[in-house]
């Protein structure tokens, strides 16, 4: 146990993680900054080179905060994204008569749900999962297609001019995705009660373009060269990537077997996630949360292992995007005896979160002239706006877990989205192994 507590505190003391320009979290806002906000007309044949001037606008700072919470709400949900489960596939009783230990369940447990049966006083076990996450959407917006649009305005000039009402759209592309390799150790610490911890860690890489077009509604017939980029269009596209690479939050887990009715166990758990990972970098939550939970779980039948979590996690309150909300866990499943070495799970994973940033789409009235002495005319601007709502999200995973030799199980599985609710994970194989000793 001494060995486990000494690697978890130098993977506490390597927390560090890098990223190529700023944070992941700070990289939507600053790279929009450096590449569109201070993106330059170029002086040429009949074109009136000048510094950026969208850069003075009284709306950057507004588009700003607006892409920060976006991507402040990515990292939040990038970071809170569920382990694995805490029980052992194998669970044993002593049994004095003998002075032996005997079985105490014929499948091999859920993957991440809870089952209620505990591991046996001083039984152990040990294991890893490891997960690559790709993330399609958010809130239904496609985060590679240019679905979440931003506008910058130009700023205001003195005397005013008609060439104000060109306006700069960004459309976000985001290809991230997430390594995440889990450890879980866990102990029984009576015959009753289990006790555990699982150390995450965690690589991310942020692809991010920002597809840029200038709406020359006012200087398009007049003076159609005022406003280009570089590279002499209306168009063009900024790029970087980042990457950064950490210990994630690590979770304290405790689960005590209340009784036994028949076929039915029920339980009491409680995690304790504390905030080891960066939260500047998608790694960690930023704050310490606590989940209190109840399992029932019990055979119906011969190969039937049903199974359900019901609990609630404390979080902090405060800004949605900033800190993790309270939220309602509610998951269940069942375990199938499909031979006494392969086990069939299947589970549904839901989580409410009480409070969350959720992104909509907007049009905003846009006032401009096409030139000087023209009528003035109104468009509509698309962009997304941000309120606070609750959150539903819902996984769905399936897999197998298979006894390969004595107490050693591989297991397989695959989670999947349940609706368009918040960040949209891709189909993510999970792979692991659990030894028992």
């Amino acid at each position: 146990m001494a060995r486990v507590w000494a690697v978890v505190f130098m993977l506490c003391a390597a927390r560090g993680a890098s990223a190529q320009s700023s944070t992941l979290v700070g990289q939507m806002t600053d790279f929009f900054s450096q590449a569109v906000v201070l993106a330059r007309t170029p002086s040429g044949s009949g074109i009136a080179g000048h510094t950026a001037v969208f850069a003075e606008s009284d709306h950057v700072e507004e588009t700003e905060q607006l892409i920060t919470q976006v991507s402040q709400q990515i990292g939040s949900q990038v970071s809170n994204f569920p382990l694995g489960s805490s029980a052992g596939g194998f669970t044993f009783a002593y049994d004095p008569s003998t002075g032996t230990f005997n079985r105490t369940s014929e499948t091999f447990g859920p993957s991440f749900a809870e089952r209620a049966v505990t591991l046996g006083r001083r039984r152990m076990s040990f294991g890893m999962t490891y997960m690559h996450t790709g993330y399609s959407s958010l809130d239904g917006h496609d985060l590679s297609k240019g679905s979440i649009v931003f506008n910058l305005l130009h700023q205001d000039l003195t005397p005013p001019s008609y060439v104000e009402g060109d306006v700069v759209q960004a459309k976000l592309g985001l290809d991230l995705t997430t390594n995440t390799t889990a450890f879980q150790f866990a102990v029984g610490a009576t015959n009753r009660l289990d006790v555990g911890i699982a150390v995450p860690i965690v690589h991310i890489d942020s692809k991010l373009t920002y597809h840029a077009t200038i709406l020359d509604f006012a200087t398009h017939t007049v003076s159609p060269l005022t406003h280009i980029f570089a590279n002499g269009t209306k168009t063009a596209d900024f790029s970087t990537s980042g990457e950064a690479t950490g210990i994630g939050d690590i979770v304290l887990r405790g689960k005590y077997r209340l009784r036994d009715v028949g076929r039915s166990n029920l339980a009491l758990g409680l995690d304790l996630r504390l905030p080891t990972g960066d939260e500047s970098n998608m790694l960690g939550t930023g704050y310490a949360q606590t989940k209190a939970y109840a399992i029932l779980s019990g055979r119906a039948g011969d190969r039937l292992a049903p199974h359900a979590n019901l609990g609630y996690t404390f979080g902090r309150s405060g800004n949605a995007a900033l800190n993790p909300s309270d939220q309602v866990d509610y998951n269940g499943g069942v375990e199938v005896l499909v031979t006494p070495r392969v086990t069939f799970v299947a589970d549904v994973l839901g989580r409410r979160f009480n409070h969350s940033n959720r992104l909509s789409d907007t049009l905003t009235p846009h006032t401009f002239q096409q030139g000087a002495t023209a009528a003035i005319e109104t468009t509509q601007l698309q962009s997304i706006g941000l309120s606070d709502q609750a959150l539903w999200s819902t996984l769905a995973t399936t897999g197998v877990k298979i006894n390969v030799w004595r107490n050693w199980l591989l297991s397989a599985h695959l989670l999947a989205p349940v609706g368009r609710a918040g960040l949209r994970i891709k189909p993510t194989p999970v792979l692991g192994f659990d030894y028992a000793f």
